[in-house]
């Protein structure tokens, strides 16, 4: 049994690997909120040991020091692999000419875009940024953009104007009457609108993964048809361990 984590710029996302590709249950808690490190500590202790603990990090080195100290009390000396960008791997080419430039969690979309929906295919996480990245039929990456996903938007406007706050308040996407909904459908629609900009003028592909935090609440504005992931990253992690015998 492998633990994969998934560290992001906002939240700690773990599942169960059987060890064969087959991914369990997975839970996520945000990193920036206090006692993150004890909640985590106890979700584990009930978790029989790993064999190994796999971990794919576009956060700070302190986080995963973090959670590196909760696994060594928990399971001494358990194999530990920091998953690395490479420039070719699980069938997938990469289309940076510095392929470690490229962050973990897009190449790891890309590993399980290849693997679960190959062909001309394109992958979308909707987490604190939006990344949108293309493969075609032989697997070859053919870049991506990224942009400011709906919170970073969000927490923009409130602290760059004194008059907007920041709400979390899901709302009725529509002209609105209240500043709090003004902003919610605005953002929401602009990260939408970027999207399917995308769709019409740079990926040409009827095959689309959303996956993120958000991708459940995108999905609806679309105007095609997407395959919602919620675990896609820890997906690609799974299939990144087979390639990871040791």
């Amino acid at each position: 049994m492998n633990l994969l984590l998934d560290i992001g710029n906002t939240r700690v996302k773990w599942g169960i690997d059987n060890g064969e590709g087959e991914l369990r249950t997975s839970f996520a808690i945000e990193h920036k909120k206090a006692g993150f490190s004890q909640a985590i500590k106890e979700q584990w202790q009930s978790l029989k040991k790993p064999d190994k603990l796999v971990i794919s990090s576009v956060s700070s080195t302190q986080i995963v020091q973090q959670v590196l100290a909760i696994a060594d009390v928990l399971w001494p000396e358990i194999k530990v692999i920091i998953a690395e960008t490479s420039a070719q791997s699980f069938s997938v080419t990469n289309a940076y000419s510095q392929p470690e430039k490229l962050g973990i969690d897009r190449w790891l979309s890309l590993i399980a875009l290849q693997h679960y929906y190959p062909g001309n295919s394109v992958v979308v996480d909707c987490g604190t940024a939006i990344t949108i990245d293309a493969i075609n039929e032989k697997g070859q990456h053919l870049g991506g953009i990224i942009s400011p996903g709906l919170q970073l938007m969000k927490q923009a406007l409130s602290q760059n104007t004194e008059a907007l706050r920041l709400s979390e308040t899901q709302f009725t996407a529509t002209l609105s009457n209240t500043t709090e909904a003004a902003i919610y459908t605005g953002t929401l629609y602009a990260v939408a609108g970027l999207i399917e900009k995308t769709m019409d003028k740079l990926c040409q592909s009827n095959l689309w993964v959303l996956t993120g935090g958000d991708a459940q609440l995108l999905a609806p504005y679309l105007k095609i048809k997407c395959i919602v992931e919620v675990d896609f990253v820890l997906k690609g992690l799974s299939l990144y361990c087979q390639e990871r015998r040791e």
